[in-house]
């Protein structure tokens, strides 16, 4: 058998794939001083995000999330919303967040959790 280039690259990244370390993942989950519209809590997110530098990408829960990279490292803000009972305003609030990153290095991941929560001041 002949093993062209193709084929020897392919093993190659699948072996590289199959040994490459599982990535950390860290999360917190707080709440704000007081509840917020859900776009709100996004627009506050995006800033949040925009000053770690963290670059947004899109979401396929945009109602409630905002998610965004910094080079290997996925960064999710998740808004948790308050249900409002029979006087449910037009646009639910959120009460607080769930911050979740993922990413090869445990001291980064942790670092870009600690610095959303501080940023949105997620207690």
């Amino acid at each position: 058998m002949k093993i062209t280039p193709w084929f020897a690259a392919s093993l190659f990244c699948l072996s590289a794939a199959a040994s490459a370390d599982a990535p950390f993942i860290e999360h917190a989950t707080g709440f704000f001083d007081a509840s917020m519209p859900l776009g709100e809590c996004r627009a506050q997110g995006k800033k949040a995000f925009s000053a770690l530098g963290v670059t947004e990408k899109s979401s396929t829960n945009p109602r409630n999330e905002v998610v965004g990279f910094k080079g290997d490292y996925k960064v999710v803000l998740y808004c948790v919303s308050s249900e409002g009972g029979c006087d449910e305003p037009a646009e639910p609030y959120a009460s607080g967040g769930t911050v979740i990153v993922a990413g090869p290095d445990y001291a980064k991941v942790k670092g870009l959790v600690d610095g959303v929560k501080a940023k949105l001041k997620l207690q």
